[in-house]
């Protein structure tokens, strides 16, 4: 019997944020991601039917930020890494305390969370199983951070949900590689946008920006996301050379990421990056650190965390500059900085003095490297997703295979 295999975006079909595709079979419900929105207030995906199993890719709150949600309802059967499923359960604890601080409504309680992590029934990269006679798992790396998984599902298409993905070495994880497949759904975070230098160049560029800073007695503010992306950057400056600060929930994360050593391109070089670094635990410290050079703090976007307390210092220090690393997702607080050279301080907009720069060290794969991977794989269909700028990479796809940009609560049947 030949399956009907359907999707619907629930979240996260046109915009980067609250991703969430449901697929089903003649026989089965499959629900990949459950996330959220880092917008103000933050966005959440429609709500999901019963489904038989629930699939996370990566931590990243777009991706697994509702989750616990799920887990109010009904019990869940979550497919993902062990380290993702520990990453998780700390960023969703976060989101509770966030919500509570900016008075946002609270979107699941702490037992919510508690009954998502023990939902959790790991798998790895090259693992398989099998869903009753009909439906064959398996698991990819996904390239993106350590612990993330592409979903290979075989009935009587070979279907690939791509999640986040990326095709080059980084400090902290390898490349992913394409997989032959009849229908590919794929991410498009960087449409339209290719990444203009190459790694090495970039990390050279990157740490010579600091210097002039630190040399004309600035200090560098690098907001960065606490999963991967302050990681990353310790481990770019570590025999910099540098008196650097770290503050936020990137420490904690960076202990989950040294107990899961598998996952990594290499625990050792993370640790060492780590130990030349100061951590910050104290208002105390906060204050050592605007005496020192470089401040790696949360949040990457810049909407709460100890980040805006820095800013606050140093935003008229025309010595001083803020560096952006990574994609600002649109009606985030750092997107509002790189269009308008201003910053939400808790409700009042205020203009910012101090230099900002920004470095695209994306641990997203860019336009080409999309439409690479998109090639390799081989598919007689494409479902684009995550995106806000769909149609950048349409017509070339469409010349790979049949391309879809469903909308949010679009029924497909493929």
């Amino acid at each position: 019997m030949t399956d009907d295999i359907k999707i619907q975006f629930l979240g996260g079909s046109s915009e980067v944020g609250s991703s969430a595709m449901l697929l089903q079979t003649n026989e089965n419900k499959f629900l990949f991601e459950y996330g959220m929105k880092p917008s103000k207030p933050p966005g959440f995906p429609m709500p999901a039917p019963p489904v038989d199993l629930v699939m996370l890719t990566h931590a990243h709150l777009d991706h697994s930020g509702m989750i616990p949600s799920l887990c109010s309802e009904r019990d869940q059967f979550i497919l993902t890494t062990q380290l993702t499923g520990e990453i998780s359960n700390l960023l969703h604890k976060d989101t509770i305390k966030i919500a509570k601080s900016e008075g946002y409504a609270i979107p699941y309680s702490s037992s919510d969370i508690k009954e998502a992590h023990n939902s959790i029934f790991p798998v790895d990269k090259l693992d398989k199983k099998s869903i009753g006679d009909e439906i064959d798992l398996k698991f990819h790396s996904a390239g993106h951070i350590p612990g993330s998984l592409m979903f290979e599902l075989t009935c009587s298409k070979n279907i690939l949900f791509t999640g986040d993905l990326n095709v080059i070495d980084t400090r902290l994880v390898k490349g992913t590689k394409p997989v032959k497949c009849d229908i590919l759904c794929i991410e498009g975070t960087y449409a339209g946008r290719d990444h203009e230098k190459e790694r090495k160049e970039l990390e050279k560029e990157f740490k010579d920006k600091i210097e002039e800073i630190t040399g004309r007695g600035g200090v560098v503010v690098l907001p960065a996301f606490a999963v991967a992306r302050s990681q990353e950057i310790a481990m770019v400056l570590k025999n910099s050379g540098f008196n650097i600060w770290y503050d936020g929930l990137g420490r904690k994360v960076s202990k989950i990421f040294l107990k899961y050593p598998k996952y990594l391109r290499s625990a050792e070089d993370l640790k060492k990056s780590l130990n030349k670094i100061n951590f910050i635990h104290s208002d105390h410290g906060r204050k050592l650190a605007l005496d020192s050079e470089v401040i790696i703090t949360s949040s990457g976007m810049m909407d709460g965390g100890p980040v805006l307390s820095y800013m606050n210092k140093l935003k008229n220090d025309s010595k001083s500059a803020v560096i952006l690393t990574g994609y600002q997702v649109p009606g985030t607080n750092s997107r509002l900085l790189m269009e308008k050279g201003k910053l939400d301080f808790y409700g009042v907009v205020q203009d910012v003095q101090c230099d900002v720069h920004y470095f695209d060290f994306s641990a997203h794969a860019g336009h080409s490297q999309l439409i690479d991977f998109a090639k390799g794989c081989q598919p007689e269909k494409i479902v684009l997703f995550h995106s806000d700028n769909r149609q950048a990479l349409e017509t070339p796809l469409s010349e790979i295979a049949e391309v879809y940009t469903p909308q949010d609560g679009q029924v497909i049947n493929l």
